[in-house]
């Protein structure tokens, strides 16, 4: 069921559509939240570089006629039909492996919905290419908004915005693990475990219960990392069949491993 909106843009009153159960973007076991509605807000509230829109060109007429209030229809009411959906845990398992894996390598906007178990979903809008690193980054784009579900509205709240204040870390010790999202580094709004089951916002605990990304960039961003991927599992197949050498063999680590496990050693005699 759609219900319509009226909004007074310059003396034009438009008609917006405003879905009370809306479908998502594609077929799936479990609707998405990312849902039709939702990205038109989120598009006409974050910078471009996440919409990408085609370019309008603007009535010839300065009057306010009927070219008018459709040029207007069509700049407000566009839905970014180039996002796709690069990671759902509900269908890809939550887990910072799964994040990882679905989520590295693509070059381009995204944006990651958090959900928690009260029903409050935040978003950490990215403009650039994830990456695991134990200082923040992130360009001028970069933002956090709430959303704030009310029956069959959705009101949302731009918390933080700006360069520097995303943060990925799986892998460095002696920094904090998970993700992380705020302009103040010691303090940050928006904090994700190590193992992608809780997070806390403004310090208030939450069990994380699903996490989204949305990959806003153009279709080569996401060609370009599926090819990525494809490499990964032919290098990681041709790494496992490769056959090690005698001297290879002393300084591997699954040689270490089996004398932890009591298996004899083997000695620089044995192996040649």
């Amino acid at each position: 069921m759609i219900k319509r909106k009226k909004i007074n843009f310059a003396g034009l009153e438009l008609a917006t559509p405003v879905l009370e159960h809306p479908p998502p973007f594609s077929q799936s076991k479990h609707p998405h939240l990312l849902h039709m509605s939702l990205s038109w807000l989120l598009a006409g509230a974050l910078p471009p570089v996440y919409s990408r829109p085609q370019k309008a060109h603007s009535p010839s007429n300065s009057g306010v006629g009927l070219s008018s209030t459709i040029f207007l229809a069509k700049l407000l009411c566009a839905v970014p039909s180039h996002w796709v959906v690069l990671y759902d845990s509900d269908e890809m398992g939550l887990g910072a492996n799964r994040f990882l894996h679905h989520v590295l390598s693509y070059k381009g906007p995204t944006l990651c919905l958090l959900r928690v178990e009260d029903g409050q979903v935040f978003c950490v809008a990215s403009p650039n290419e994830w990456k695991e690193s134990n200082h923040y980054w992130g360009g001028e784009d970069a933002a956090v908004i709430q959303l704030l579900p009310n029956g069959v509205v959705v009101r949302f709240m731009l918390l933080e915005k700006g360069s520097k204040m995303l943060y990925l870390n799986t892998t460095v010790r002696g920094y904090p693990y998970g993700l992380r999202a705020g302009k103040d580094p010691r303090n940050p709004i928006i904090i994700v475990d190590g193992g992608f089951e809780k997070m806390e916002f403004k310090k208030i605990p939450y069990s994380l219960i699903r996490i989204e990304v949305w990959g806003c960039g153009d279709p080569v961003s996401r060609e370009t990392q599926l090819e990525i991927k494809k490499w990964e599992v032919k290098e990681a197949e041709r790494q496992r069949c490769v056959k090690l050498s005698a001297a290879d063999w002393l300084d591997h680590p699954d040689r270490y491993l089996l004398e932890l496990a009591g298996r004899p050693q083997y000695h620089q005699n044995q192996t040649q």
